[in-house]
């Protein structure tokens, strides 16, 4: 592009006579993202100094932040294959503060559970480990994240160069731990179908969609749908 061209473009947007890229707009979709995932803390420290998390308030809050954490990982998730469904390639910005917030609940819901429920008693957190398979899961649940967060900034990005998508898959490995986490702690037996399984089966479900709209080909075969269904509408 020669220089009079651009210069025509800048004397165009000077003028007002070329609109904002959408980009401008999307800001906004950052910044209600940002609010939303900051609620649920607030309501949550809401509760404490108004008395209001129940009879044991410390299995109420370390529930309620491993909720959380699932809901937003499931967000995280789901960024990809929004991306896939839209074509609106902006969603893109949500996908790193997702999955840091994911991990702040998760770090948040294991602080609480080691730290105020077993005072750091690791001694006796091992012993009780050993016995409750959930602990395991959620521990290597909890280890995954923590290494993804950490190399989730643009120097780790330029350094492991191909190395840190290949380490990045370890999310669809962190994504089934929590399920299995999440169903063994409330008691749900999935393959069994026992217990409380509604919210756990219903977690896998939605884990299946989003992985599965990973899947290249399936990926291409939702765009190509996509286009076509936009192409008959103009």
């Amino acid at each position: 592009m020669d220089s009079i061209t651009i210069e025509k473009k800048k004397a165009a947007l000077n003028a007002g006579t070329v609109r904002k890229p959408p980009l401008v707009r999307f800001v906004w979709v950052q910044i209600g993202m940002h609010i939303l995932a900051w609620i649920p803390l607030a309501l949550l420290t809401v509760d404490y100094f108004t008395g209001r998390l129940g009879i044991n308030p410390i299995q109420y809050a370390t529930q309620q932040l491993g909720l959380m954490a699932m809901v937003v990982f499931a967000a995280a998730l789901a960024v990809t294959p929004l991306i896939t469904l839209t074509g609106i390639s902006n969603f893109q910005k949500l996908s790193r503060p997702l999955g840091l917030y994911a991990f702040m609940y998760t770090a948040l819901h294991v602080i609480m559970f080691v730290g105020v429920d077993y005072g750091f008693a690791f001694d006796l957190l091992w012993l009780d480990a050993q016995g409750k398979s959930y602990m395991l899961s959620g521990l290597v649940s909890f280890v995954i994240l923590l290494v993804l967060a950490l190399t989730s900034f643009r120097w780790w990005m330029k350094h492991l160069k191909k190395n840190w998508k290949r380490l990045h898959r370890l999310v669809y490995a962190a994504g089934i731990l929590a399920v299995l986490h999440y169903a063994l702690a409330v008691k749900g037996d999935l393959f069994r179908l026992q217990g409380d399984i509604v919210k756990p089966a219903l977690y896998t479900l939605l884990l299946v969609f989003l992985f599965g709209l990973r899947i290249p080909p399936v990926r291409r075969a939702v765009i190509k749908g996509r286009q076509r269904l936009l192409g008959s509408k103009t």
